[in-house]
Order: C-alpha cells, then structure tokens, then sequence
C-alpha cells in the first residue's frame, strides 16, 4: 500500500501518526502530480490528500475512511477501542473535529493569515476559535477521563488541528491559547507524550513553517 501525503496537511498527518503507531509497511510518498492541477483531479477524484493506494492500484481518500480502513484490515495494535460506548466516545472526538473545530476555526483562520494582511482584524475569527475550543472543553469533561484509557484513532485525529490551530494563534497575537482551557491543555500534553503523535507534529511544524515561508 502506499499513502499519497503532504507533510503539512493535518489530514495526512493524522494518517501518518496511525500508519507509524500500528507499525504498519505503507509507502509514504508526495503525491506524483502537483496538487490541484487537472491531472491531479483526473487522478484523485476528490482532489484532495491524503489517498491510499491499494495493491490492487484503487485507491481510498478521506483520511477517516483511510483511518477505519487500516483498523479494519490491520487489527495488530489496535487503536479503537473495545465496546459500542467507548468507539462512539472516539467517534465523537473524531466528528468534534471535522465538524466543527475544522470548519468552525481552523479553516477560518488558514484562509486569513494566507492573504496578505489577513491576520489583522481578525476578532471574528478569533471568537470562533475561542468558542471550539470552549466546546471541546466541556465535551472532554463529559467524556471518560482519557487519562484511565489508551491513546486511539479519536486522539489521533484531534492532535493534528489542534497542532496547526497552536502554530497559527501566534500570528494572529494570540499566545498560550490553552490557558483558559484546563481539560484541553492536559490532554494536549497527554497524546504529545506519544511518540508518533510527536513524530508527526515534528513533520507537520517543519512542513508548515516552509510553507508559509514561500
């Protein structure tokens, strides 16, 4: 199998973080054509990283359904937990994510600070940021203490877009954005104790302050 990855993608990191922790023997690679080109969307339809290649040459995109996939057909290291409760508290660390910490506050501030002048007046996208992270507050308050669990795919997800929403704040002025949110902050330094959620937010760093160097 090969993974079709860009280091700076959360998305693909997320991946990335999986396919190191299940200790898996998946290609890692760029994609073949540059992204967003005609010949990358008649390529990968969705148009979008990261995109698993199979043996057989089909390919799955979307990094959940690439998650649950790798879950499915490498079960050694398990990283979804036993039980119908404690896969839907996973579930819903997952679609917390790309439901609304996603939409809600990082893509927000991605496409301001990816304009020149944009990470000036920018209260309003601020506000969103502060609310997502209000609600991950409290929805890890209402979860079972992930400190008495292991780390799994929910984590997984989450880590990255918290990563890239810590690395853009600063521009924007906003330092130790996790002070106000206690529960957030400790589990944030709970799942960078793991090796390759470390390993991966190492990548993703390096990636993303070469990207906005350009």
């Amino acid at each position: 199998m090969k993974l079709y990855n860009l280091d700076h993608s959360p998305y693909a990191t997320r991946v990335r973080v999986q396919i190191r922790k299940k200790e898996l023997d998946v290609a890692i690679e760029a994609p073949p054509v540059a992204l967003g080109s005609p010949e990358f969307i008649q390529r990968f339809p969705l148009g979008k990283i990261p995109v698993l290649e199979l043996d057989d040459g089909s390919q799955l995109p979307d990094s959940w359904v690439i998650m649950e996939y790798l879950e499915d057909v490498m079960p050694a290291l398990p990283l979804r937990p036993q039980g119908a409760r404690a896969c839907a508290h996973m579930q819903l660390l997952a679609r917390y994510t790309d439901t609304y910490l996603g939409p809600g506050a990082l893509f927000p501030l991605f496409a301001r600070v990816s304009r020149p002048g944009g990470t000036e007046g920018a209260g309003e996208q601020l506000a969103a940021l502060e609310t997502e992270l209000a609600r991950l507050e409290r929805l890890l308050e209402f979860l079972p203490d992930f400190r008495e669990r292991q780390l799994h795919l929910g984590d997984i997800t989450l880590a990255p877009s918290i990563d890239y929403v810590l690395l853009l704040a600063p521009m924007f002025g906003r330092e130790n954005l996790l002070a106000d949110y206690p529960r957030v902050g400790a589990w944030w330094e709970w799942v960078c104790a793991d090796p390759a959620v470390a390993a991966g937010s190492a990548e993703m760093r390096k990636a993303v302050a070469a990207f906005f160097s350009r």
